[in-house]
């Protein structure tokens, strides 16, 4: 017999280009899409670190060809990554380019690299989710050199993108997963599929909009409410998918991953600080009912979705239990004594899994049963399935081990439990012990993550070993990603183009944090 859950995901592969198709037809785009974007001139001289000043200030510093690899990608991105296209030109932030030329592909990019999915690309111009990492890097450069471009240009890019970019009818942005901004047509991308497909990831310059330009922060944070959510009241209230339409108003449920629910609330914790306004408590309120109606009375764990009623994600508990901590506290005591209930069984639940990081072990469950807690894979009938991760892991779906034990270790540093700090230490171990396959495809974040374990496993140990690990990790890194053709790394060990969605923001900040480390008692 089908599986129903199947059969619903097929029909909505079909049905998502067809209605699409049938909205782009019968309605006018200029009644959804932003107002006309203003041009953004580009200052006749960026003030950034050259070459002569970096020799004078840093030619003589431990390992200064990491600092100098990181400077040249920021410079070339602020240089060449920006929107120079179409009529408007724009301070947004290139996601794919031709290493060389610095150039966007207005129609033929190449292939991607193996697990990048097409409809999670934005070729033709930004996903500014996509530059998240970069953002931090620019301002972590100013930091350093005290060259205020860096991070002014970065904080240009977030509010221009909120300013010009905002989808009239629903308050939405075109980020996430499968939106982005085109730079030749001054509009959505529309040349994709589920190009109308809003999906939330992590946003931290909350207070960065609020100050600059709060009437698009409030038309964003009421659009998440109005038209992300499914019901506010009766039986679905608080029901969500983390895919909503963009461009008019059709909520959808049954996927309401708990993470996706996590980064909203931030976002109305935020709004309702700035504003004042209750309409987003009782937004925080619903969704947080909701939660409360999918909390497993006999295991404690949350439902991964009321699609899939008997799986468990934990990474999705885990971002949702940090999410609700990171805000609680600014919170009437109503919503913050709800979510210390919600989720303060959630560390005696997660370190209950026999997890086993080591290089033959099973790695970190994921995915278990959400009243059982028996491992395996319940998001259909069969029990089987990736329910683990793998040291090694890259691509849709896949999960590498160096990341789930990078969140062990944040959660060890929240909490103080020991349990989460010796997870990370045996995974940083393994890690340690081995050597990347070559044979495999792997992208630059996967080189950044264990990077930044190897660093913190230093840091919390005091062991020069780990350091050095992090230094020879980063050596390969930069040999199997960048060459000399270009200041910016390839989508993957086995491409030539640039594709900030495989993470080279991520490389380039611990190629920096590295350097700090080996200077930081002076150059």
């Amino acid at each position: 017999m089908s599986n129903p859950v199947h059969l619903k995901s097929i029909l909505i592969r079909i049905l998502c280009p067809i209605t699409g198709l049938i909205f782009l037809i019968g309605c006018s785009l200029k009644t959804y899409l932003p107002e006309a974007a203003v041009t953004y001139i580009t200052p006749a001289k960026y003030k950034l670190l050259d070459k002569t000043t970096f020799k004078e200030l840093y030619g003589e510093s431990r390992r200064s060809d990491y600092l100098q690899i990181t400077i040249n990608y920021a410079n070339f991105m602020l240089r060449n990554g920006r929107d120079r296209y179409g009529e408007v030109s724009s301070p947004l932030f290139a996601t794919t380019m031709n290493r060389n030329t610095g150039d966007i592909y207005k129609n033929h990019p190449p292939r991607p690299p193996k697990g990048i999915r097409k409809r999670d690309r934005t070729h033709r111009g930004a996903n500014p989710s996509m530059s998240r990492g970069f953002v931090g890097l620019l301002h972590r450069l100013t930091a350093l050199t005290k060259i205020e471009t860096y991070s002014q240009e970065a904080d240009t890019s977030i509010l221009w993108f909120f300013k010009n970019c905002q989808i009239k009818k629903t308050g939405l942005l075109p980020w996430g997963e499968h939106m982005g901004w085109d730079f030749y047509k001054e509009r959505i991308i529309t040349s994709k599929f589920q190009f109308w497909v809003h999906e939330m990831k992590g946003f931290s310059q909350w207070d960065l909009v609020w100050e600059k330009v709060p009437e698009s922060a409030d038309r964003f944070a009421m659009g998440l409410w109005d038209h992300q959510i499914y019901a506010k009241e009766g039986k679905h209230a608080g029901e969500y998918s983390r895919h909503t339409a963009a461009l008019f108003h059709w909520p959808m449920k049954g996927k309401a991953f708990p993470s996706h629910g996590g980064k909203y609330i931030i976002a109305w914790a935020k709004a309702w600080q700035y504003t004042g306004n209750t309409e987003y408590l009782r937004a925080i309120s619903t969704v947080l009912n909701y939660f409360e109606r999918n909390k497993s009375p006999k295991s404690g764990a949350l439902r991964y979705a009321t699609s899939f009623p008997d799986h468990l994600s934990l990474g999705h508990n885990m971002g949702l239990v940090d999410q609700l901590e990171s805000v609680r506290d600014n919170l009437p005591d109503t919503l913050r004594l709800r979510m210390i209930d919600l989720t303060q069984n959630w560390d005696s639940i997660y370190l209950s899994f026999a997890h086993d990081p080591t290089p033959d072990g099973i790695g970190f469950i994921k995915s278990a049963n959400v009243h059982t807690l028996e491992p395996g894979e319940f998001r259909s009938k069969s029990k089987s399935g990736n329910y683990s991760t793998k040291m090694w892991g890259s691509g849709y779906t896949a999960s590498a081990s160096s990341g789930t034990a990078n969140d062990c270790l944040d959660r060890f540093q929240k909490t103080g439990i020991q349990a989460y700090k010796n997870l990370f230490l045996i995974s940083a171990e393994a890690y340690y012990q081995s050597e990347i396959p070559k044979a495999k495809v792997l992208y630059p974040r996967n080189y950044s993550g264990i990077i930044g374990m190897m660093l913190d496993a230093y840091r919390i140990t005091d062991e020069r070993r780990f350091l050095d690990k992090a230094i020879a990790y980063a050596d390969v890194s930069i040999e199997a990603v960048m060459d000399q053709t270009s200041p910016l790394p390839k989508a993957s060990n086995t491409t030539t183009h640039y594709e900030a969605i495989t993470g080279a923001d991520g490389l380039m900040n611990n190629l920096l944090s590295i350097w700090l480390e080996l200077n930081k008692n002076g150059i």
